[in-house]
């Protein structure tokens, strides 16, 4: 009985101390569409990873749809400049495509790997969301999701 009591015990402090459950990992979304010029659309769509108060994982969608095939290579040329510099940075993924009346652009950030003080060295200005090498979601927030339509996150395990 002594036995099984001290298991209850171990097993109930073995429970407090790794948090249960603590550290889930939730998703934030937002996304927006609106029509930046006449006959210029866009479709912006990101989902954010998080644990706790920090970024995991950043995935961007953003489409810019037109039927005016120089208005869909000037932004490709200008997002290309863009991502440039990124593109020999571990854990950071990004494409930028022209199918069709529409320009889709991709990026996926693994900031649970990624190499913050060279995403710094990079551009200084992302220094604003990374601070002590991590990013706190609501930063993310603020970037990305309150300056578009919000949606509901969800707070679901991934």
């Amino acid at each position: 009985m002594k036995k099984r009591i001290i298991l209850v015990c171990l097993l109930v402090v073995t429970l407090g101390l790794t948090g249960c459950g603590t550290d889930e990992v939730k998703e934030l979304n937002c996304s927006r569409t609106a029509t930046i010029a006449e006959g210029v659309d866009v479709d912006f769509s990101y989902k954010v990873t998080y644990k706790g108060d920090y970024v995991e994982l950043v995935e961007t969608e953003e489409k810019v749809i037109s039927d005016d095939t120089d208005v869909l290579e000037t932004y490709k040329t200008s997002i290309e400049s863009i991502y440039s510099p990124y593109k020999d940075v571990e854990h950071y993924e990004y494409n930028v495509d022209i199918s069709g009346n529409t320009l889709t652009s991709t990026t996926k950030i693994d900031y649970s790997k990624i190499d913050t003080d060279q995403l710094i060295e990079i551009d200084s200005a992302n220094g604003t969301l990374i601070k002590d090498g991590k990013i706190n979601i609501e930063d993310i927030r603020s970037a990305y999701c309150l300056l578009y339509t919000l949606t509901l996150p969800t707070n679901r395990e991934v």
